[in-house]
């Protein structure tokens, strides 16, 4: 498609993108989208690139040693539950909403915990185990990076 216009060449490269993620094999850590000169960068976490896109993408950046889920961490018996893409953490399902789940509540596997928006697209947040919400780690409308810890389970 041929356009000139920022807005619709904006448009098309969202919705590739989408179209990219919902073909990946798993989580992406890194979107990155440019319309001057379009570009879209993905990158996954460590492992080979999906079939079909190359795979001389630049290594996956480890996370920092400040983050709960890098590894060599002090183990505090808590479990993460990690953003799997980039994008803008919500508590709740849509504005002034109760949250998902607050601190003390019991939560089970599966069940969705919160929202990662990226690109206009709503993602659930799942828990990947059972267990008590210690803390909820990011503020509600926060932008995070892959594999940030986003709240904190005791099991």
């Amino acid at each position: 498609m041929e356009t000139t216009d920022p807005g619709d060449l904006l448009e098309v490269l969202c919705g590739s993108a989408a179209e990219l993620m919902a073909a990946a094999t798993g989580p992406l850590r890194r979107l990155s989208l440019r319309i001057g000169e379009v570009a879209v960068e993905l990158e996954w976490p460590d492992g080979p690139a999906p079939a079909g896109l190359p795979a001389d993408a630049p290594p996956a950046a480890s996370p920092s040693a400040e983050s709960p889920s890098a590894e060599g961490r002090v183990d505090d018996g808590l479990h993460y539950i990690e953003a799997e893409m980039v994008g803008t953490f919500y508590h709740s399902p849509e504005p002034g909403a109760p949250p998902f789940v607050s601190p003390g509540d019991e939560i089970r596997e599966g069940q969705q915990v919160a929202i990662l928006e990226a690109m206009k697209l709503m993602t659930p947040v799942v828990a990947g185990r059972s267990g008590r919400v210690a803390k909820v780690l990011v503020a509600d409308g926060e932008s995070v990076e892959y594999g940030t810890p986003l709240i904190a389970v005791e099991p």
